[in-house]
């Protein structure tokens, strides 16, 4: 009788101890994961647009650049990206994701937190090239946009109802292929989330070329923006082909852009 209950104890041991192995090795696998991983189910998951290059480090904490793929197939490489994925808050089913760019100036460093069914970004910040305009709008490609991009958000907050938070894009040193004025000028440009519709604003900030429009963003719509170019007093002629690219003249040197999508 004795031997039968040694012979139990030893057989629950044995499980205990086993079943300790494969939850160790399981954890070790999770925390040692390498960040090459992350970057394969971030290309799969966009079916291709977006690609994580130079990859180091962990799942957890990493460092990549970050590229978005173009419509020719070229890679359109941002800044290296570091991250640091805090694994606390993934006990209550949400996971935070610290974000830090090279060269780049943060006072804080952008935080994404992900929870059922809402996306929440705070201090974001998105260095682009202005050349993703063209990706984005089709009809703008001819252009070739030129210049640095570059999206600030103190609080973004994506979820199935919709958008909430404001956010600024600040486009500095633009150009166009269709033009021998380079730098055309620098353009502000403002988001307004609220709930289905999300406004849009762009302004001047100076410039050759004088942009001002005004439109929105909803979930059922799509896109609606309407804009007006046209030359500064003391540049007429020189920006005309542009122009006449941008769109038809409505009036007397100001063209009129209609973007939809």
């Amino acid at each position: 009788m004795k031997k039968s209950l040694i012979r139990r104890h030893e057989s629950k041991i044995g499980w205990q101890a086993l079943l300790l192995f494969f939850i160790t090795l399981i954890t070790t696998l999770l925390v040692t994961a390498p960040a090459t991983l992350l970057a394969k189910l971030v290309e799969k998951s966009s079916n291709g647009q977006f690609v994580l290059a130079n990859v180091s480090g962990s799942v957890w904490h990493g460092v990549a650049a970050p590229a978005i793929r173009q419509r020719g197939g070229a890679l359109l490489v941002l800044e290296k990206l570091h991250w640091n994925i805090d694994i606390l808050p993934l006990f209550s089913g949400k996971m935070a994701v610290q974000f830090q760019w090279d060269n780049l100036t943060q006072t804080l460093p952008m935080e994404v937190m992900f929870s059922f069914g809402k996306i929440e970004l705070r201090n974001a910040v998105v260095p682009l090239q202005a050349m993703v305009i063209g990706e984005l709008m089709p009809m703008l490609q001819p252009a070739q946009l030129s210049g640095q991009l570059q999206i600030r958000s103190e609080n973004f907050i994506f979820t199935k109802a919709g958008i909430n938070g404001n956010a600024v894009a600040e486009w500095v040193n633009a150009g166009s292929v269709l033009s021998a004025v380079n730098p055309l000028g620098s353009y502000n440009i403002k988001l307004a989330g609220a709930g289905e519709r999300v406004d849009i604003s762009l302004a001047t900030i100076s410039g050759t070329l004088l942009l001002e429009g005004s439109g929105s963003f909803k979930l059922d719509q799509g896109l609606k923006f309407q804009a007006t170019a046209r030359a500064a007093a003391d540049s007429k002629g020189s920006i005309n082909e542009l122009l006449n690219n941008l769109g038809p003249e409505t009036a007397p040197g100001v063209h009129t852009l209609n973007l939809m999508r």
